[in-house]
């Protein structure tokens, strides 16, 4: 502990020292001459800080000052620098997520694209970033969109590397990505490549559970052996874009995707287990390991008309092939089971942009459809066939009056989901609502909600059964019904030169939510899904960013606070989990050090499971040059044992799950960049493609 205070100590101090010597004023960055969004949302701009924040009904808008543009290595690490409010940035794994939970979307230019192109961006081509973290009706499904607005090149070319690597005793990860650009007049050709990957030793779960049988209960102890866990990933895009003077966009994406896990975290394990009703230790074994390839197109196309209306044709399809193998022994005695999946998605939208003034109406049609088909080797051969189809026409209107802005929107939308003979087909109309108001140019309050149906998922429906282990199996239930969503959302926030702060309130209601619960038939306990009565999360936080001397030093702090309400056909559970991030970046010169405390996105509830994970922290020094720099510094610094524990709270197998690692949990970490331009003239908008659908929809066998 007298170490840890030490360290922690110096690095706070060294910030300090290094960040009040004298420094130069860096001017702002002026605002570029293009259009403020390639896909525009609401109006009504108001700069509040002199480091270029702009607010806006739906979010803001940030122009990243020349300090933040000179100190950032690539996209992701921007985006970190920037330190937006319930934006939660893992520098290990580059994952980006919403503190509190929800689906993040990223774009480039207006066109979906996927965390490694982001990460390819170079910072000094980055124009200005757009946050809506209240996303209109182009967005389905989304809690927030960051979308990079950048400049291209007419001529020339750039070859980019970024590798990232932690090490320790028996454990490494790896994120390492290959980028190269080549631009003539309107063309211009992108190629990204990234890997990640891990591997780590010595991970133990430890189990302790009671299987209570209408004649009694039975407890069962299992303590953990330490097994080796680890994957790889594989991301390669390939992408052609036309820009004609005129503002029309064309843009093509192909991309080939390989994930190959053979040890997964969450479904590998050894132990010894000890059963109240013997005397007997048995040894267990479980293994799980899956792969996956994902071919992948997109088409883009973006058509301006006079002034600032436009029309957009999206098309995107993919084919994922998966195959998954899970085994189960006790004493050498159990069952293994394999799933082959293929999918195959298709999504065509088009969307038509018109303002008058400060009037806004878009109009939205889109359809996408699903097909998939898993075989389950252990369900005598079974095939499970399902098609997945939605259609839906949507209408949005946006207005401002003085410091008031409002957007309504109303969708109409067509669901089916098929399986072999049961299907479900539903109709929806979904509104949704947002009002704000600005009193200054340094308030702003919002408030919003919204309606929504959402159908089961695909695994859930699947007509099979997969053993789990001895005695315990997961079914799928056919019969599940669409349930209803009502969102809620009221905000305040204040922004001034050295500080930003926001508070927010969030609450979410399920109505007949799909959830799991376990049933005993016929000597065997089921874990399947059923229609439970409602699911409430209510999510209070708050964001404060301190900026001092010039942005050379940063200071941010996250608490969030959620409340689960899960009520079942036969049960009511309510839990509370609050965490806390904390962060603090500084630079000075060519040197650079950033620290952060970060809490897992992990750390949920959902029907009756719920799964905690401890805190991970990160502490960076580095040097950069214009074309390359270096960082070194410790990924979870004295952590002598990190864990994840899941608790599950059903009446008939209640259990607690634990695991954790055998050792310490530091890693020295790594990280370098280098970027090669070459005859780099001019300044136009780029653009790349979207991630497509991953989910293979396969009833899993493990816990």
């Amino acid at each position: 502990m007298f170490v840890k205070n030490i360290m922690w100590t110096s690095f706070l101090s060294a910030a300090l020292t290094v960040a009040a010597q004298d420094s130069i004023v860096n001017p702002v960055i002026a605002c570029d001459t293009l259009e403020y969004s390639i896909s525009p949302v609401l109006l009504d701009d108001i700069t509040v800080r002199a480091s270029g924040v702009v607010r806006k009904p739906d979010g803001r808008v940030l122009h990243p000052d020349e300090e933040i543009i000179r100190t950032a290595t690539d996209g992701i690490d921007m985006l970190r620098k920037m330190q937006l409010p319930r934006v939660s940035v893992n520098p290990l794994t580059n994952e980006i997520n919403i503190v509190g939970g929800g689906t993040i979307m990223l774009h480039i230019n207006g066109v979906e694209a996927t965390a490694a192109q982001v990460s390819a961006l170079n910072p000094h081509d980055i124009l200005r970033v757009e946050l809506q973290d209240a996303p209109g009706v182009e967005y389905a499904g989304a809690a927030m969109v960051i979308d990079y607005i950048t400049s291209r090149v007419d001529s020339g070319g750039s070859v980019a590397v970024d590798a990232f690597g932690a090490f320790a005793s028996g454990r490494w990860a790896s994120i390492d990505h290959f980028s190269a650009a080549y631009n003539k007049g309107c063309s211009a050709w992108n190629v990204n490549v990234g890997y990640m990957g891990q591997r780590k030793d010595k991970w133990v779960r430890d189990y302790e559970e009671c299987w209570n049988y209408p004649e009694g209960s039975v407890i069962r102890r299992e303590m953990g052996l330490p097994v080796t866990v680890g994957g790889s990933g594989l991301e390669s895009v390939v992408n052609y874009n036309y820009l004609h003077p005129g503002g029309h966009m064309l843009n093509i994406r192909a991309g080939l995707d390989f994930n190959y896990v053979p040890n997964q975290e969450e479904g590998d394990r050894r132990g010894l287990l000890s059963i109240s009703d013997g005397d007997e230790v048995v040894s267990v074994y479980e293994h799980t390991e899956e792969k996956s390839v994902r071919p992948n197109l997109g088409i883009y196309y973006l058509h301006k008309f006079s002034g600032v209306n436009s029309l957009t044709f999206e098309g995107h399809s993919a084919y994922l092939a998966s195959h998954s193998l899970h085994q189960y022994m006790e004493d050498l005695v159990g069952e293994e089971s394999r799933v082959r999946g293929d999918k195959y998605t298709l999504n065509v939208a088009a969307l038509f942009e018109h303002r008058i003034g400060h009037r806004a109406v878009n109009a939205v049609i889109s359809h996408d459809r699903g097909w998939l088909v898993n075989k389950y080797s252990l369900a005598g051969n079974g095939v499970v066939r399902i098609d997945d189809s939605k259609s839906s026409l949507a209408g949005e209107y946006s207005d401002r009056f003085g410091p008031w802005a409002i957007r309504g929107s109303l969708k109409l939308t067509h669901s089916s989901l098929s399986q072999n003979a049961y299907k479900i087909a539903r109709v929806f109309l979904l509104p949704s609502f947002w009002l704000s108001y600005r009193p200054g140019q340094q308030w702003q309050f919002r408030y919003g909600a919204s309606i929504d149906y959402r159908m089961p998922p695909a695994a859930a429906i699947s007509d099979i059964e997969q053993p789990i282990q001895t005695g315990l199996v997961r079914r799928g239930n056919p019969h599940l019904k669409p349930f209803r969503v009502i969102d809620q959302r009221l905000s305040a926030s204040f922004d001034c030169s050295y500080v930003d702060v926001e508070a927010m309130l969030d609450y979410s209601d399920e109505h007949s939510p799909v959830m799991e619960s376990v049933v005993f038939d016929d000597g065997v306990f089921v874990r399947t899904f059923f229609n439970q009565r409602s699911f409430r999360r209510l999510i209070a936080s708050a964001s404060v960013a301190v900026h001092l001397l010039d942005n050379h030093i940063s200071l941010t702090a996250e608490p969030v606070l959620t409340r689960y309400f899960s009520r079942g056909n036969g049960y009511s559970h309510s839990h509370s989990i609050f965490r806390l991030g904390l962060g603090v970046d500084f630079s000075y010169g060519n040197w650079l050090a950033y620290g952060n405390i970060m809490s897992s996105p992990a750390n949920k509830m959902y029907g009756e499971e719920i799964i905690e994970e401890k805190d991970m922290n990160m502490i960076m020094v580095g040097y950069k040059r214009e074309n390359w720099s270096v960082h070194a510094g410790v990924f979870n610094a004295f952590m002598k044992n990190y864990w994840m524990e899941t608790r599950y709270l059903s009446a008939l197998t209640p259990y607690k799950s634990k695991a954790h690692s055998d050792r310490g949990s530091s890693y020295l970490s790594l990280k370098f960049t280098w970027r090669f331009d070459f005859g780099r003239k001019g300044r136009y908008v780029d653009t790349m493609g979207r991630d497509i659908e991953t989910d293979p929809g396969i009833l899993r066998g493990n816990k």
